[in-house]
């Protein structure tokens, strides 16, 4: 009996471990020893009942081991299919959260963009455009220099920012450098029909050229060579760009309601408006200032023989050798017709008279391609200074208006002052 309970604990412990060939082979052993042994297991129904559980148990334990066996590499693979969707899933909420961040900065910086563009829009000229912005552009192109370069006028303008240990941009002083220069001259090198689109990096500084209407207005300049921020700076490019056109628009705009279309000139009520706030302000300053009035000779003659397009020209002609010999400081304007309106600015009649007596000479000796014809022009001119000659301006002018007569009635083609008819040169 002993050895037949020695096979059976050898058989458990064999289905226990998994082993089924061993389990087998004492599950026979443990079977031939009960017979032999015990034939009591071959006469009595529950003796062979008990003989065929012991049989059996080993192997319900061997197939409870390949259920659980089953189980477990079936729990096994969902565990590592949830791991695997689970690493997927963080993976997502990673790549979630960075284009959650890109957004939040790509907000942040329309933001600044919309906020450049808003504090540009009051600005009038192309050189207050930087200086409207500097605190959004301080925020949005971390350089440690931005310029821009205003080419609308006769000789390049900069304004220049410069970031200050507070991380804000402050005004600089500063005059072209040389590498700017040589942008400069890059730009104006570029096809006209580019447009404000792209950074172009060049040697540790990026520029963007501003064009409107194929005309190059001015140059962004900034020290960088950052991907991000040659993006950036195309980006607030476009948006001057986009204010230099509206910019350029209103000084085209501002010029045509003071400006004289055929010749330039101011137009009569905006110079008599400024020539009457010079005279007020030499009064309080105690400064003189003396009015011309020039009239062309013999125009309506001109206009009869060769028309009105050739009177036109000779008109334009006239106007720019007066202007061309004026002071900035002094005003010239279209009084009407063929006749001008000039103010010499803190200038005694006395020194006035040279003045006038040189620009007289300018238009007499000065040939002038009117079409097919070259023809030559006079003009004479009545003189009035401020204060001897009168405190207003309407005096100023009614006195000049009569000396001017007096030049015609005394043969044209000369200066006179008043009150003396016959004062010449």
């Amino acid at each position: 009996m002993e050895l037949a309970i020695i096979f059976w604990t050898a058989t458990v412990l064999c289905s226990l471990a998994g082993l089924a060939p061993g389990a087998a082979v004492f599950s026979l052993a443990f079977f031939l020893a009960a017979v032999k042994f015990h034939p009591l297991f071959l006469e009595s129904l529950s003796a062979g009942l008990c003989l065929v559980i012991f049989l059996a148990a080993p192997g319900l334990l061997i197939a409870a081991q390949k259920r659980y066996l089953k189980t477990l590499r079936r729990l096994q693979r969902q565990h590592a299919e949830r791991k695997k969707q689970l690493a997927a899933a963080a993976q997502n909420l990673f790549s979630l959260d960075a284009a959650i961040a890109s957004m939040e900065k790509n907000v942040a910086q329309l933001t600044d963009v919309y906020q450049v563009t808003k504090e540009t829009a009051g600005a009038l000229r192309l050189s207050d455009l930087l200086g409207n912005a500097r605190e959004s552009l301080s925020r949005l192109l971390p350089v440690p220099r931005l310029s821009l370069v205003d080419l609308t006028a006769e000789t390049p303008v900069i304004s220049r920012l410069k970031r200050a240990q507070d991380d804000r941009f402050v005004h600089e002083e500063a005059a072209l450098l040389p590498a700017e220069l040589s942008i400069l001259d890059q730009a104006r090198a570029r096809p006209k029909l580019e447009a404000a689109s792209q950074a172009l990096p060049n040697d540790g500084v990026a520029w963007v050229p501003l064009f409107w209407e194929q005309q190059l207005l001015g140059v962004l300049i900034a020290e960088t060579e950052d991907a991000g921020a040659l993006s950036t700076l195309s980006t607030i490019a476009h948006q001057l760009s986009l204010q230099s056109a509206r910019i350029r628009l209103y000084q085209q705009v501002e010029a045509l309601a003071v400006t004289d279309a055929l010749t330039g000139l101011l137009v009569r009520g905006y110079v008599l408006n400024r020539a009457k706030e010079e005279i007020a302000r030499s009064q309080r300053q105690g400064l003189s200032c003396t009015v011309l009035m020039v009239d062309l000779d013999s125009f309506k003659q001109k206009n009869d023989t060769y028309g009105h397009l050739v009177g036109d020209a000779i008109l334009r002609e006239v106007a720019h050798i007066l202007q061309r010999n004026l002071r900035e400081v002094d005003l010239i304007g279209r009084f009407g017709g063929e006749e001008f309106f000039l103010l010499l600015i803190e200038t005694h009649f006395d020194q006035a008279l040279p003045i006038a007596s040189r620009l007289r000479q300018l238009v007499e000796i000065h040939s002038i391609r009117a079409f097919d014809e070259l023809l030559t022009q006079t003009i004479s001119i009545g003189m009035a200074g401020f204060p001897e000659h009168g405190k207003t301006l309407e005096a100023l002018i009614e006195h000049a208006d009569q000396a001017l007569y007096a030049a015609k009635r005394a043969g044209r083609n000369r200066v006179v002052i008043w009150p003396a008819p016959t004062s010449s040169a």
